[in-house]
Order: C-alpha cells, then sequence, then structure tokens
C-alpha cells in the first residue's frame, strides 16, 4: 500500500482527536520527535505490541486518553509503527492548516533585531489572516539584504540576487563595453 496513503488516513484519524482532546495528539508527537529510545523500543520485531504500549505509557509522563491508546494500539496491531513519522508529518501539517499557521523563513546577511522580525511576521500575518511562525537564518554570502520564504512565496531582496541580476544583464564577458 502506499506509504502517503496510509499516513493520510491515520494522520486524519489523529487530527480528528486531536480537535476534540486538545494537545495530547501534539504531546505524543513531541515525544516521539525526542526519545530516540523510545522509536528503537517501537521499531523492535522482538518487543511485543504490550510491551511497546507499556513502554510508551511510561514516556507519556502521565495517563494517555482511552481515545489516543486506541489510536496507539490500532498503530501497532497493524503493524504500522514504521509509517509513525509519516503520520505525524502528515498530522502536523494538518493541523497547522486547520488552524491557519504557517510557517516561513527570514535569511539576512546579518542578524537582524526582534523588532524587525516582528514587522516582517506581522506583515506576513495582515496577508495571511493567520498566525506566522517565523524563522531567522543568517548567512553572510547574501552581503546585504534578506529574503523571505512562505509557502511558495519568495521574496530576494538581497543585494547578492541584485548583483547576479546585474551581472545577467550586462552579459557573461567582463570586457565587455557597454
Amino acid at each position: 500500500m502506499y506509504t502517503g496513503l496510509i499516513a493520510s488516513r491515520y494522520a486524519s484519524a489523529l487530527a480528528e482527536f486531536s480537535a476534540a482532546n486538545g494537545d495530547e495528539g501534539r504531546r505524543l508527537i513531541g515525544l516521539y520527535r525526542r526519545d530516540r529510545s523510545l522509536r528503537d523500543v517501537l521499531f523492535s520485531p522482538v518487543v511485543g505490541d504490550e510491551a511497546k504500549l507499556e513502554v510508551l505509557r511510561g514516556a507519556f509522563g502521565r495517563p494517555m486518553s482511552a481515545s489516543l491508546e486506541g489510536f496507539v494500539w490500532l498503530v501497532l496491531r497493524h503493524r504500522r509503527e514504521h509509517y509513525l513519522y509519516f503520520m505525524f508529518y502528515s498530522f502536523t501539517d494538518l493541523y497547522r492548516r486547520r488552524h491557519n499557521i504557517r510557517e516561513a523563513l527570514l535569511v539576512t546577511a546579518a542578524p537582524v533585531d526582534d523588532r524587525f522580525a516582528g514587522r516582517v511576521c506581522r506583515a506576513a500575518e495582515s496577508r495571511t489572516h493567520g498566525e506566522v511562525r517565523l524563522a531567522r537564518e543568517v548567512r553572510p554570502e547574501l552581503i546585504g539584504g534578506f529574503v523571505f520564504r512562505m509557502d511558495d512565496v519568495l521574496i530576494d531582496a538581497s543585494v547578492a540576487a541584485q548583483l547576479k541580476l546585474l551581472r545577467r544583464k550586462l552579459g557573461c564577458k567582463p570586457n565587455r563595453i557597454v
């Protein structure tokens, strides 16, 4: 069966559960991503399903709801634990779409202050009418300016891009007289 289809079906079930039960699904995802030993136990062919569920209960730290435990049991019973990464990735995408959360990247040549990043974030939020989570990155090779990327929108206002455009317009030959 197609991995994406399996992952999206389970992810939509987890998203429905999460919509009704708060952040328990997101907590499970965070636990799965952080704890390497938990993933090793879940992927082990030697460990039985009941033992895997017990380890997950212990790692969760508090009692899981019956619905979440049922979801985990369903995944284990059908031997789908190797698809958990894809399920959680699909779930995260569904969660962001439902709550209108966008991820954006701001790349600058030098570190920028929180005020500037906040202005960029607010401008993006006013366009999307949702929450924008802005990640920042510094790349000195941009020389100056910034590159902003969100979904399929790319704004390249860097000095390096402008120089590249100018070189292209002038031609490849450095000795050319204009």
